[in-house]
């Protein structure tokens, strides 16, 4: 991948709670800083409380600007965020700016499609697999910058779904510590963010 490509942000959206929008989106923003050296920002788009805890169970200290963001390693991420903290994060030197968006509702579905690039993570399991192959069934009426990944679910459901739909669905690799990038984890990245 070469990170330079003309992408600054970064949408990931679920098809459905519990999908891992918020790992991927730590786990992410962990690589872009760590092995790229990236100043990368992470907003906490939904209502979920997730970044807030993860700062109290780091220790994280507030930092910057009055808008109740925490530096973890070297990303900087801020709970509860919405169009203040992102105008923030815009105007600022951040090379990279990750969006959780938490699961799919019609107003955070259409601030995702604002951003760069987007990721819709969904789950193949039994039980969440509907509410993903909706979303995969509206792949043509999105433009390409739209991805699909799935952590969760068989092997063999998730060739049936690229090959039923026509789109790529990139299996996302077991990801223990959010914290921590593998050699064999960036080959995951290099997919999920190069340019179509």
């Amino acid at each position: 991948m070469d990170p330079e490509k003309d992408w600054r942000t970064l949408g990931m959206i679920g098809a459905g709670r519990g999908t891992g929008v918020t790992h991927l989106s730590v786990w992410t923003a962990n690589y872009l800083t760590g092995v790229h050296r990236e100043r990368t920002a992470v907003l906490e788009w939904n209502r979920h409380g997730d970044f807030a805890e993860m700062r109290r169970f780091c220790g994280a200290q507030l930092c910057g600007a009055g808008l109740k963001s925490c530096r973890i390693l070297d990303a900087e991420y801020f709970p509860d965020a919405g169009s203040e903290e992102l105008a923030f994060c815009m105007n600022e030197d951040y090379r990279r700016i990750i969006v959780d968006y938490g699961e799919i509702s019609g107003e955070n579905i259409l601030e995702c499609a604002r951003c760069d690039r987007k990721v819709i993570v969904g789950a193949l399991s039994e039980w969440q697999a509907e509410a993903f192959l909706e979303e995969v069934k509206r792949a043509a009426e999105r433009d390409r910058s739209w991805r699909y990944a799935a952590a969760f679910g068989s092997e063999e459901t998730r060739k049936q779904l690229e090959k039923t739909f026509r789109v790529s669905c990139l299996r996302i690799p077991a990801s223990v510590d959010a914290f921590a990038v593998t050699r064999a984890d960036m080959n995951f990245f290099t997919e999920l963010l190069k340019e179509k």
